[in-house]
């Protein structure tokens, strides 16, 4: 038998190197299935359960109060930002102004051009001012005045007046006109002493052509395949309805037809 030098150690593999740690986790495992459960009574915890309600109560309100004040500080700094931002562009809007007249100044213009100008820019600056406090927190009502002429109201009341006379005339011979053709109507005698008839109520004429409108309507925008559809429909319905009569009546109709109808014989 070869004896290994006494110097030399033993080279591991590379399965046993990787697979090292194995024997460790397997028997932690088992420890862990061959332990007995058990409850821990830890008395300082409990302590401090019952007797920690207003320590609690006091951490919150703390939390509520540092949250507010967070909230408060983000506010202020926003507000701040817009301050910052409003009298920044203020600020850019009067240099300009100013750099305009002395531009104005510089080639020559006169006062009456300056002031007609500085008028200008006041309208203007009165239109940016109610735009500047058009924000999602303040609302402006912008109240807008217009040269009107008086004269145009009398117009316009007067054709209203003339147009009112005029509906209520037209009203008015219409109503007689209905009243005359029923009285022609009543008046119409037949020769055997029958009244004739009436003309119909301008009301269940109208419905008539309004339900004869809407059913040509209707099928313009159908197709050929609904129409068929509607017609099988219809019929089916009209058979049903049909046999409901039937069996309510018990009876069929037609039932005389081919068959004698006295009690005489046929010939």
């Amino acid at each position: 038998m070869s004896s290994k030098p006494s110097g030399s150690k033993s080279r591991k593999t590379n399965v046993a190197l990787l697979t090292e740690g194995a024997k460790y986790i397997q028997r932690a495992k088992k420890e862990r299935r061959e332990q007995v459960e058990e409850i821990k009574f830890d008395d300082g915890a409990r302590r401090d359960w019952l007797t920690g309600f207003s320590k609690r109560k006091k951490a919150k309100l703390e939390e509520r109060r540092s949250r507010a004040k967070e909230r408060d500080h983000k506010e202020h700094l926003e507000e701040r930002r817009k301050a910052r931002f409003f009298s920044a562009r203020e600020e850019l809007r009067k240099r300009a102004a100013q750099n305009v007249i002395d531009v104005r100044m510089a080639l020559g213009l006169t006062s009456t051009d300056l002031n007609s100008n500085d008028e200008e820019d006041d309208e203007e600056e009165e239109a940016e001012t109610e735009e500047k406090f058009e924000d999602a927190d303040q609302i402006a009502m912008v109240s807008i005045v217009e040269d009107f002429d008086p004269s145009s109201l009398n117009t316009v009341s007067s054709n209203t007046d003339n147009h009112r006379v005029r509906k209520s005339e037209e009203d008015s011979t219409g109503v007689k006109a209905q009243i005359k053709d029923g009285a022609k109507g009543k008046e119409k005698v037949d020769g055997s002493g029958k009244v004739g008839l009436l003309p119909p109520s301008s009301r269940k004429v109208q419905k008539a052509l309004k339900k004869k409108k809407e059913k040509e309507a209707s099928r313009s925008m159908e197709t050929k395949a609904e129409r068929r559809k509607g017609k099988f429909m219809e019929v089916r319905n009209r058979a049903k309805k049909a046999g409901l009569a039937l069996e309510r009546d018990g009876k069929k109709r037609g039932g005389f037809k081919g068959k004698s109808r006295g009690k005489g014989k046929r010939r």
